[in-house]
């Protein structure tokens, strides 16, 4: 009998973590595979204490923990806290000596792992490559990521069609959808009373959801919070915030949005709601507001509206329950209206149909020895001269 392949997948935060989470289960109950979960970024904020229960209740076990020591959101301290991630990851393959890495999306700390692993010569499989953002320095990261990756599960067609412009190979790049609708299809949610209860906001005829994250590639991006907030503040609904990335500014916003909730009774600030909770915000909330990618990648799976805020989601692929606007107050306002006159209605989301983990344990059923993907070819396209 061979000895399963070690898999190893590394997550940095909620948001991965949620997304990753159907991928890793379905690795962890086949034989085939032995799981390594390695956490950092933003899960050790706490110690790893969160992350840890999390992991408990859905029977993982993290094997290794790389602190990159997040002391400041400020862009020195970002990067040399990408500096120690690096040096942590390095440290960690070198123990754990998987035969294959799994990489999500498009975070600095993601792209660290990366690194280390093209360094110690670990192959490595990139989920979500291919998309774009043009209003966040994740673009860069996102395909950074890819040149570095071996093996590609996108969630779209689009996303495909990108990453053979990027001189990857066809044979390579397999459209799954993304993991995190398979999460909706496993996850139950609350009841609506139980819901509100749980993050202590009293119930208003109309509630909305609000994220809001740094526009990276922006330098205003705490006067777009501002002009979120005024537009907010005009509106009679409850308010439910969740907390910003661990991005450059991004705990100045936080400490924002929480000065505006403590001013505002009919507004509540929950830094993380975890998956139940926050698939029961978007089956009971109104709509969603803000410029997270969650707005357009699981908002759609609920036909629930979402407001996108300036440019950090430009470029992805839009449901038609996605209103875009600049961040300004009057068009915020605008566009949260029109959201609400839409409603809640059936949507066909662009990412997929639920059931991305099982395509991707699949394929890796079929690659043998991970080893052979390390050298790989520049996939040139054919050139198609005027006529």
């Amino acid at each position: 009998m061979t000895s399963p392949l070690k898999i190893c997948v590394v997550s940095g935060g909620r948001a991965d973590f949620g997304l990753l989470l159907p991928v890793m289960q379905a690795l962890a109950a086949d034989d085939a595979f032995q799981l390594q979960l390695v956490i950092t970024g933003q899960h050790l904020l706490d110690g790893g204490h969160a992350v840890e229960t999390l992991a408990d209740r859905h029977g993982l076990k993290i094997v290794a923990a790389v602190d990159m020591g997040l002391d400041g959101d400020a862009p020195a301290a970002i990067g040399a806290a990408a500096g120690r991630g690096l040096s942590g990851m390095a440290e960690a393959f070198g123990s754990l000596q998987p035969d294959l890495l799994i990489l999500l999306g498009d975070r600095y700390e993601i792209a660290c792992a990366a690194i280390a692993a093209t360094i110690a010569r670990i192959p490595v499989a990139h989920i979500a490559g291919g998309d774009v953002t043009e209003g966040a320095f994740d673009d860069a990261f996102r395909h950074a990521i890819t040149k570095l990756a071996h093996l590609h599960f996108v969630t779209n067609a689009d996303a495909a069609r990108r990453l053979r412009q990027m001189g990857e190979s066809e044979g390579r790049i397999h459209v799954v959808g993304s993991p995190g609708l398979d999460l909706i299809r496993a996850t139950p949610v609350m009841a609506r009373d139980a819901f509100f209860a749980e993050v202590g906001l009293e119930p208003r005829p109309v509630n909305l959801l609000i994220t809001f994250h740094p526009a990276t590639l922006s330098e205003d991006s705490l006067a777009q919070l501002e002009a979120m907030l005024a537009a907010l503040a005009s509106c009679d609904a409850g308010l439910l915030f969740t907390g910003s990335n661990a991005d450059p500014e991004g705990r100045r916003i936080d400490a924002r949005v929480q000065d505006f909730v403590a001013s505002h009774s009919a507004a509540r600030f929950v830094i993380s709601l975890g998956s139940a909770r926050y698939f029961s915000a978007l089956t009971h909330m109104d709509a969603m507001v803000g410029n997270s990618s969650s707005g357009l990648y699981e908002a759609p799976s609920f036909g629930l509206p979402a407001v996108n805020i300036g440019d950090r989601q430009k470029g992805r692929l839009r449901a038609a329950s996605v209103f875009d606007c600049p961040p300004q107050e009057k068009a915020i306002r605008e566009a949260i209206a029109a959201a609400l006159a839409r409603g809640r209605q059936p949507t066909e989301n662009p990412y997929g149909d639920g059931h991305a983990a099982e395509r991707i344990v699949a394929v890796l059923k079929t690659i043998g020895d991970p080893r052979g993907l390390l050298v790989k070819s520049f996939a040139d396209l054919p050139i198609h001269e005027a006529a």
